[in-house]
């Protein structure tokens, strides 16, 4: 989301956990294979730089607040203050995503040297090169991404539409976010955080192309319905997709800030 329901107008959870849903709307739950994974409940919100200074309204369950502004390897200004105006409601982040040449200058010496351990079956010499570079620019975006985050949240999501910059060649844009996903599993500060994708079915499948499997993922945030899908877009191993933890429902406007809406649908 690069501003508020600009995706969405273009797509048209006895006892503790009882009182943990009915004061966050998020449940935890077991450490699965890979990731562990959450469950939303009730209607949140998601808000951004074009938000401002944010106050959102008391009955929202959730929100998950955007660190960049719009592109990778940015920062929004407003996150540590919009952060903190969601008061003690359950709160996710996420951060914008995408692959191009040019963010390779942004780097981490970290991802460059872990790159080497990518290796797709079937790619060598300067295909390899390539994809082990994309890799490293989805990494990179992960460490910048936790890097200016503005507090430990329930859950990581990765913003993966067509209106960032991406590879006509799919493998690239796999590479870059197979990368992305594994550093998240993987950086100190974000190890065993929950790590999902905001997209549409739509989008994912032009940007990675078909067949694509991504382990590490815990669940898709689909944008642009109005009700909870039964199935994901983001499939996760052979046959398997992720669950639909939340859809971008609409938006709504609080004193002069509009923003996005969202439900809750596990």
């Amino acid at each position: 989301m690069k501003a508020s329901s600009r995706l969405y107008s273009r797509v048209m959870r006895a006892g503790a956990i009882t009182a943990l849903v009915a004061m966050t709307g998020v449940v935890p739950l077991a450490q699965g294979a890979g990731a562990s994974t959450l469950t939303y409940s009730g209607s949140g919100y998601d808000a951004s730089y074009p938000q401002g200074d944010f106050t959102p309204p008391s009955s929202m369950s959730f929100a998950i607040i955007g660190v960049t502004h719009g592109r990778p390897f940015t920062t929004n200004q407003y996150a540590a203050q919009q952060w903190t105006n969601a008061g003690t409601i359950s709160k996710s982040l996420y951060f914008n995503t995408g692959y191009a040449l040019a963010y390779a200058k942004s780097d981490t010496t970290k991802c460059k040297t872990g790159s080497s351990t990518y290796t797709p079956i079937g790619a060598s010499g300067h295909t390899l090169s390539a994809l082990q570079a994309a890799w490293a620019i989805g990494c990179s975006e992960a460490d910048w991404a936790v890097a200016v985050a503005p507090g430990s949240p329930a859950m990581w999501w990765a913003d993966v539409e067509t209106g960032n910059s991406w590879s006509n060649d799919t493998s690239l844009n796999q590479a870059t976010i197979t990368g992305m996903v594994t550093e998240l599993g993987k950086n100190s500060a974000s190890s065993g955080i929950p790590v999902g994708i905001y997209s549409t079915p739509s989008m994912w499948a032009s940007i990675t192309g078909s067949n694509f499997e991504v382990s590490g993922v815990s669940g898709d945030w689909q944008a642009g319905i109005q009700a909870c899908p039964s199935a994901g877009f983001t499939q996760t191993s052979s046959g398997t997709t992720a669950p639909v933890l939340i859809v971008q429902n609409g938006t709504t406007t609080s004193g002069k800030t509009t923003y996005d809406t969202d439900l809750g649908c596990q």
